[in-house]
């Protein structure tokens, strides 16, 4: 009788969660070495193996270098209390209790703790139908708990009204799948040096969490399961958690850091949260604009000239108006050109300039001029004070009189081609001008007065460096204003003309915003600046008067980067109303030592502390007593270049021989004398 194949036995089915689950365990155990093992079966048609050939795989496979050895502690002993883990010891954490009501980022004083710490969150999705079949029998439960007090004439409980209140929302958010019910386990493991530092960093963090009144234990004789539940590993062996819906949970979400990095930029200083570093490009934000506020001497020229030679090592070009020549000595060392504008020095820009080529519609005929007529409308405002109506139209018809009798008209094709008139020729237009008698007066201070020479010759000025500084400290007070007009609409020409990447840094731009037609050129500017690839950074101490002016404002918010620095309490409170601080950044401004503040960018800000290197430091540091001892060594290296040479006005060995024989010697006095 035939013998019946045997069937081998069905193999039990595996559902795909579980099938995943095995796939990253053994694709785990893989990546650690625990797989590693070489087989001890023969193969097909090759002898068994024996004892002494499987004790030496054995050994071999205890030989090969596993990703487990690499990671695991060296030594490990697991006490009441805490763990030592190599030469540290270790303590868990483990929220027992919740407050009521918790706000977005409450985290985030404890995500940007100076501490070594693990933190572990584990949430466990809750069945909707048991949890409405409990919420409902509580309801029961509560309401008949009143009913019970208000029969007997007790006085009503606020909290058993508190608790039915809760529940009944709960209930009708459930229902309408709104919200979810989740069970929610946090764990915090940290790491010290010692005991006494594990006991200090405990109670730093009990009295954060504290704070918010979410209350910690150590998991005492758990300190093993605790640490392993905030390795990333996904294992939860302590299981303590509490009943929390969906809108509770979300708030407790730890990527809350105030992280300002970027893959590319410059480095402006340190994350005054978590230490890190802020590095990122400003020509990234959706303009390059800047605004940097802070009271005398916290820093707000350092970190503009710190921003600068940083840039610089990019390519970047480089424009400063600077009213105090505190850009010399950066300018020197990166081989930079200044600029000074006064009435003795040999340097002049024309103020009737035209660009020699303008991109895009612009460069239709007669617009070029026509801009042009628009700005010196504001410089000659700045120069003659307010205009009636028609001193302004008599203005304007002798501006383009005089652009006339250079044949530049609006059908001029490329205007800036053609020598520009001055304002020579202005004066003698206005003199020959039915109510332009006053006006060329008037003028005539700069042209043949006391300010003469200054604005009134052709421009001599080249732009062919990376780094350009106009020095205007030199300038009596009223012309200042003037002066910066016209450097600025000297520059702006320039940067139209040719399309590159630039700064244009303006140091005390309250000068220009407190004269209506000059701070409403700068907004201008600042408008239209990213079309030309062009970052404008305007300094000001004076944060009333910057923002009192019309265009302050505006200027402000066509700025993407805005750096706080120091501020007096005088001038806090409107600014935290400008920028909408909270009462914590407001104290952190007062508070902050030099060369600390708030950096906005965009919708981003951070507290950061400005670093700078020695060599740094050394080119653009602005403290006097420092500038004081750089320019004393200056004096002390030129004036040991200038000593001539010793050595060479010796004699010759010979005639230095006999002149030491020619000297008498002189005797000792007794010593009688001597004492």
């Amino acid at each position: 009788m035939a013998k019946k194949p045997e069937t081998p036995p069905p193999q039990k089915s595996i559902p795909a969660p579980e099938q995943k689950a095995q796939q990253k365990s053994s694709l785990l155990d893989g990546l650690l070495g625990l797989e590693a093992k070489t087989s001890g079966k023969a193969q097909e048609g090759e002898a068994p193996l024996t004892k002494e050939e499987k004790e030496a795989l054995k050994h071999y496979d205890e030989g090969i270098q596993k990703m487990l050895d690499l990671i695991a502690p060296a030594a490990m002993k697991v006490n009441t209390k805490s763990i030592i883990l190599n030469d540290e010891y270790v303590r868990t954490f483990y929220v027992y209790n919740w407050p009521n009501f918790i706000y977005p980022n409450w985290l985030s004083q404890l995500v940007n703790f100076d501490a070594k710490f693990e933190m572990a969150h584990f949430i466990y999705p809750s069945d909707n139908k048991a949890i409405m079949r409990m919420l409902r029998k509580k309801v029961t439960e509560i309401r008949s708990s009143i009913r019970m007090l208000e029969q007997r004439g007790i006085v009503r409980d606020p909290t058993l009204e508190a608790a039915l209140q809760d529940a009944e929302e709960l209930r009708d958010l459930l229902a309408r799948g709104q919200e979810k019910l989740f069970q929610f386990g946090m764990y915090v493991t940290i790491y010290a040096e010692d005991e006494l530092h594990l006991k200090k960093l405990q109670t730093d963090i009990e009295s954060i969490l504290g704070g918010k009144l979410v209350l910690t234990k150590p998991a005492m004789f758990q300190m093993e399961h605790g640490w392993t539940s905030t390795l990333p590993l996904c294992l939860d062996e302590l299981e303590i958690g509490r009943n929390m819906n969906t809108e509770s949970v979300s708030t407790s979400f730890p990527f809350s850091s105030s992280d300002f990095t970027q893959d590319r930029g410059i480095l402006y200083g340190i994350n005054r949260h978590n230490d890190s570093l802020v590095i990122f490009d400003r020509f990234t934000l959706p303009n390059a604009n800047s605004n940097i506020f802070a009271t005398s001497g916290a820093g707000k020229s350092f970190t503009a000239k710190m921003e600068m030679l940083r840039y610089l090592m990019l390519g970047i070009e480089i424009l400063v108006i600077d009213p105090e020549n505190e850009y010399t000595n950066l300018c020197e060392a990166v081989g930079g050109s200044f600029i000074p504008l006064s009435i003795q020095s040999p340097f002049r820009i024309n103020p009737f300039d035209l660009p020699q080529a303008i991109r895009g519609e612009e460069a239709a005929a007669g617009e070029t001029l026509r801009a042009s007529v628009i700005n010196l409308h504001g410089l000659f405002k700045l120069m003659l004070g307010t205009l009636s109506p028609t001193e302004d139209g008599i203005l304007d018809k002798a501006i383009l009189d005089t652009y006339a009798l250079r044949n530049i008209t609006f059908e001029t094709e490329s205007p800036g081609e053609i020598p520009p008139p001055t304002m020579h020729d202005l004066v003698d237009v206005l003199m020959t001008t039915e109510g332009g008698e006053d006006m060329a007066k008037t003028l005539q201070k700069y042209t043949e007065g006391s300010f003469a020479g200054l604005f009134d010759k052709e421009t001599n000025v080249e732009l062919d460096n990376k780094m350009i500084v106009f020095q205007i400290r030199d300038l009596e007070e009223q012309l200042r204003p003037i002066a910066i007009y016209i450097a600025l609409n000297f520059l702006w020409n320039r940067i139209r003309s040719e399309f590159k990447q630039r700064l244009l840094v303006i140091d005390e731009a309250w000068n220009l915003m407190q004269y209506e037609d000059s701070a409403r050129f700068l907004y201008g500017i600042v408008k239209r600046a990213r079309k030309y690839y062009l970052g404008i950074t305007t300094i000001t101490q004076d944060v009333d008067d910057f923002v009192e002016s019309p265009y302050g404002r505006p200027i402000i918010t066509n700025s993407s980067l805005q750096i706080l620095m120091k501020q007096s309490p005088a001038t806090v409170d409107s600014l935290q109303k400008l920028f909408y601080l909270t009462d914590g950044e407001k104290y952190l401004l007062v508070n902050s030592d030099v060369g600390q503040g708030i950096l906005f960018a965009g919708y981003k800000h951070v507290a950061i502390q400005m670093i700078a290197g020695p060599e740094e430091t050394a080119l653009i540091t602005t403290k006097p007593q420092e500038v004081a001892a750089q320019a004393a060594k200056k004096e002390e290296e030129a004036a040991a270049l200038a000593t001539p040479d010793i050595q060479e006005e010796l004699p010759a060995s010979e005639d230095v021989a006999q002149s030491e024989e020619s000297i008498p010697e002189v005797e000792a006095p007794p010593e009688e004398e001597r004492t």
